[in-house]
């Protein structure tokens, strides 16, 4: 009979680098040891809070609001919020065209 897998939670705070969302979401960390395998290897898979399998969050996060793949990974708890968020707009100046000289 197979043991069933071990599995760790994790929650990560994620900040947005493109539009400045902080986020955080939980997931399982799932320890598989094939029993056929006389290595005894462990692999191991993200599952998201819906149950799905998942690549790492580590690696493949993508913001929720914008899209964007420029994601920090940080601890749980509060996120900073990203470079996006932190920058002050300064509204440029108006164009102005060359004058001629005829």
């Amino acid at each position: 009979m197979a043991e069933e897998p071990r599995s760790v939670p994790e929650t990560f705070a994620f900040a947005c680098g493109d539009c400045g969302h902080t986020w955080e979401a939980g997931f399982e960390l799932m320890f598989f040891t094939d029993p056929l395998d006389a290595s005894g290897l462990t692999t191991q898979e993200y599952v998201d809070e819906a149950g799905k399998a998942i690549r790492s969050p580590l690696a493949d996060a993508v913001c929720p609001r914008c899209g964007g793949r420029t994601v920090h990974v940080g601890q749980a708890g509060p996120a900073e919020p990203g470079p996006a968020a932190r920058h002050t707009h300064r509204p440029r100046p108006p164009h102005r065209s060359p004058e001629r000289s005829e």
